[in-house]
């Protein structure tokens, strides 16, 4: 957890750099909570996660069009019903849960870039998730794969971005989440 928090800050920091060395802002950040559902072979789950999203805009098409990588870094609680493991099934106690998604996305509209004129936009994309719930003690279920997201933003206080989020497991599992933020 140390090492995606030095990340994060260094991201962070060298993306402020860029922006005093090129003139626009190219750093993004949003803050909000998030959902999540999922199901596997051995379990289904659920999770509610307070979520920081770093936007870097690396390719500015133009002041309506960017490409961006995101880094969107969850941390909450979380639940499994493990109804295959062993011979019974069993219910664990609700417990820390975390996602670390990392996304490139192409954004239209309202906040794809600083100076857009428009009062809505979108963006969508994909990337590689990696979720789960600690636990010192078994049975120990990740989830990590593919992930695909679809955002709404609107000009709006205090929700202005929505997004919609799919993880297909490598196992086989899914997460499906949706989240509300709030675009600084």
């Amino acid at each position: 957890m140390r090492k995606i928090t030095l990340v994060i800050f260094l991201f962070f920091g060298f993306s402020l750099q860029l922006q005093a060395q090129y003139g626009y802002k190219r750093f993004f950040p949003s803050i909000g909570v998030t959902g999540q559902y999922m199901t596997a072979p051995k379990y289904t789950g659920y999770d509610f996660n307070l979520t920081f999203i770093a936007r870097y805009n690396f390719v500015e098409i133009n002041f309506e069009n960017t490409v961006s990588v995101e880094v969107r870094p969850q941390i909450g609680m979380g639940t499994r019903d493990w109804y295959i493991y062993g011979a019974y099934s069993e219910t664990f106690p609700t417990r820390m849960s975390y996602s670390m998604p990392v996304l490139f996305n192409y954004n239209w509209g309202l906040n794809a870039e600083e100076d857009s004129v428009f009062l809505t936009g979108v963006s969508f994309g994909g990337g590689y998730n990696f979720s789960n719930v600690l636990s010192d003690e078994p049975p120990y279920e990740i989830i990590q794969g593919p992930c695909f997201n679809l955002d709404f933003r609107v000009d709006a206080d205090p929700v202005s971005h929505v997004s919609l989020f799919y993880t297909h497991g490598l196992d086989g599992a899914r997460l499906f989440s949706v989240g509300f933020y709030y675009d600084f």
